[in-house]
């Protein structure tokens, strides 16, 4: 059975193009660095690759509410550490003013430094960060603390929230990165006591000053186990920073198996489809320069 010859030229000719194509794909290959330029070069490893993509984006997603968290907990164990060196002070003040050597004159002047005290630890938890305050719960955009007087006595109320700020750290897995200020602060009876420790300072009350030297020491108690809270919390992110990493550089790696191109094993192809399709071309050539005269030879 003889092929025709618009068919012969016809299947060469497709040859040709499906070359063209071939070498048009494996130059992008080249190029980008990819095994995958458009979803018709591998539906399959598409659908993979999207899904790995979209894992990354999540868990990128989690590191960036880490590395927000982990800023929220260092200020919170600074403001703690700081309004517990705060505490320390009012207690030695406390315990000096207490002896009954001391002079009205001598208390008067100490009652003005537990003043400055006590506007330093409303002023403490006042701390914002990155336009937040970190002990309001849920209203970031409110002053958590407000210095007010109550029966004569200097001391903070509360306007924030009873939540805690908390960050997601993985599916389901939640994090509280900031304690809400009435559970940090006000539990403490940090400000009642210094607002009574200067106002017994005022009064010369010998009685009175000593009465707060034990409430001192329970607001250091609670201090020192809130410092020990945010450092467990902070272990605790820094754990899951880890796991997260090598999530992510696992990810990572499947990834570039997928998409990137092996160079060595794409020029070879390459200069394989060169070959071909060099000689498709020379092929077409020799037999466009065929006449009958050949055949009749």
């Amino acid at each position: 059975m003889r092929v025709a010859t618009r068919s012969f030229y016809q299947g060469i000719q497709e040859r040709i193009l499906r070359l063209s194509g071939d070498l048009k794909r494996i130059n992008e290959k080249i190029s980008s660095g990819k095994n995958v330029n458009r979803p018709s070069d591998d539906p399959l490893s598409l659908i993979d690759s999207l899904g790995l993509k979209a894992s990354l984006s999540q868990l990128e997603q989690y590191q960036r509410n880490m590395k927000r968290g982990e800023s929220w907990l260092n200020m919170s164990e600074s403001v703690l550490s700081q309004t517990l060196q705060l505490v320390d002070r009012a207690q030695e003040i406390a315990i000096q003013m207490a002896s009954d050597t001391q002079s009205g004159e001598s208390r008067t002047y100490a009652a003005t430094e537990v003043g400055h005290l006590l506007d330093q630890a409303i002023s403490l938890g006042n701390t914002r960060l990155g336009g937040s305050y970190i002990f309001s719960g849920y209203r970031t955009g409110t002053a958590p603390f407000l210095k007010v007087t109550v029966g004569g006595i200097e001391t903070a109320q509360y306007d924030g929230d009873a939540n805690d700020f908390r960050i997601l750290i993985g599916k389901g897995e939640e994090l509280t990165v900031g304690k809400n200020g009435q559970a940090v602060l006000m539990d403490s009876g940090i400000f009642d006591t210094l607002g009574r420790l200067k106002r017994a300072l005022e009064d010369n009350d010998r009685s009175a000053i000593g009465q707060q030297i034990d409430q001192l020491r329970g607001a250091q108690d609670d201090f020192n186990n809130g410092i020990a809270d945010v450092g467990a919390r902070t272990s605790r992110l820094e754990g899951k920073r880890e796991i997260l990493n090598y999530l992510d550089l696992n990810l990572k790696e499947r990834l570039s198996q997928i998409e990137d191109a092996d160079y060595a094993r794409v020029v070879v192809e390459l200069r394989e489809k060169e070959l071909a399709y060099q000689a498709a071309l020379l092929s077409s050539t020799r037999i466009a320069e065929l006449t009958i005269l050949n055949y009749i030879r």
